[in-house]
């Protein structure tokens, strides 16, 4: 039988690293011959280039029409050239680029990885514009695979494409979370550790958040809610886990009177996520728009508690009022009455949080969405 060839695309390596790389190795080992693409760095490429045919293209990144077409005739090029059998693609740029070079050159099986739906923080002309490009990604496409079933039904409400064009994997996600990484045993070793790096933890309640600080993460509405909540309760602290350089919407005043509360880290970016989130009693996800989220997943696996939104992605990876609590979007009112609940409620706190475990586990454990993803793409490529 003739090696099929298998692409997958992502606008920057970091997504290939964090969401595609596991999954692409599992089809490599099942005899498919696998190319990856984006934007990469010179680490990401030497990390992989003895693994993977790795092709580096810088692809434009804004809504220039002319640097957006240089991107689609650079990927229409190697499409040429390469004849793939399968091609993937994920995030918003990577996959219109992507999506109209692949149906271009009749690649017969264009796979849409929608794990997140750009438009929706959007109003006005910018998201009827933004709209139209996810509708045209989707047209390109063959096959969708959403984050989660709730982005399915909406995105099929919105007229993106028949319900009958996608399907999730498993129960959501993409490819679920590493046990052996996100180790609960180590939890405690972990928190002495950020503890003694940032001494004002020490002998506090910690609420914590995982990302960018982004106004679509809801980081406006968790530092009001984290600044009423500190007003009542001086011993609470936040941890707030991610970069801080590319602050995106943020109410500059809110931001400094948190950082000035002299109860909040800022950790910057970091490889350690594991370590951090140990440190914390109670993570907040107040995101606007989500694919699935992944940081949920992993707080879960720590055996921690969580408070997100009751939007599509999020609150499907728990079960509300027994794996964690839903606030509303843009609510900074119903956010911080369900972290002083938690706050407050140790039983359903530790209830919550041993749920949460139980359910990543079964539900979300890497292996088991690796196996599933990998059946999938199979049955797409007709070789089950």
């Amino acid at each position: 039988m003739v090696m099929k060839k298998l692409c997958a695309i992502t606008t920057v390596d970091i997504t290939l690293s964090s969401f595609v790389v596991d999954a692409m190795r599992k089809l490599k080992d099942e005899g498919y011959d696998i190319t990856l693409i984006s934007s990469m760095s010179d680490g990401f490429f030497n990390r992989n280039k003895d693994e993977f045919h790795c092709i580096n293209l810088q692809m434009s990144r804004g809504t220039n029409p002319l640097e957006m077409l240089k991107s689609v005739w650079a990927f229409y090029k190697i499409f040429r050239h390469e004849r793939f059998d399968y091609i993937q693609y994920a995030t918003p740029n990577a996959s219109l680029y992507a999506s109209v070079a692949a149906f271009m050159v009749g690649c017969p099986i264009r796979v849409y990885c929608q794990w997140g739906i750009r438009y929706v923080g959007f109003e006005g002309m910018k998201r009827r514009f933004f709209k139209a490009l996810e509708v045209l990604t989707c047209k390109l496409s063959t096959h969708i695979r959403p984050a989660s079933q709730k982005n399915l039904l909406f995105a099929v409400a919105e007229g993106h494409y028949p319900e009958k064009k996608a399907s999730i994997i498993g129960a959501g996600g993409t490819i679920g979370v590493d046990f052996k990484v996100f180790d609960k045993s180590k939890k405690e070793a972990y928190k002495a550790a950020v503890i003694e790096e940032y001494p004002l933890l020490k002998d506090r309640f910690v609420f914590g958040f995982v990302g960018r600080m982004d106004k679509d993460k809801g980081a406006n509405e968790l530092f009001t809610s984290f600044l009423k909540l500190h007003q009542k309760y001086p011993n609470i602290g936040l941890l707030f886990i991610g970069p801080e350089d590319k602050i995106s919407g943020i109410d500059s005043s809110l931001y400094q009177a948190v950082k000035n509360s002299g109860a909040a880290v800022f950790t910057g970016f970091t490889n350690e996520v594991p370590k951090y989130i140990s440190a914390i009693d109670v993570q907040v996800h107040p995101s606007y728009r989500e694919g699935f989220s992944m940081v949920i997943q992993q707080a879960m696996a720590m055996e921690i508690a969580v408070v997100t939104t009751n939007i599509p992605g999020p609150s499907e990876v728990i079960e509300e009022n027994v794996s964690g609590l839903l606030a509303e979007a843009k609510n900074s009112e119903s956010l911080a009455r369900s972290m002083e609940k938690l706050f407050q409620d140790d039983v359903l706190r530790s209830s919550l949080a041993h749920e949460g475990y139980n359910r990543a586990q079964k539900l979300f454990e890497r292996s088991h969405m690796l196996e599933l993803t990998c059946i999938d793409r199979k049955r797409i490529l007709q070789d089950l």
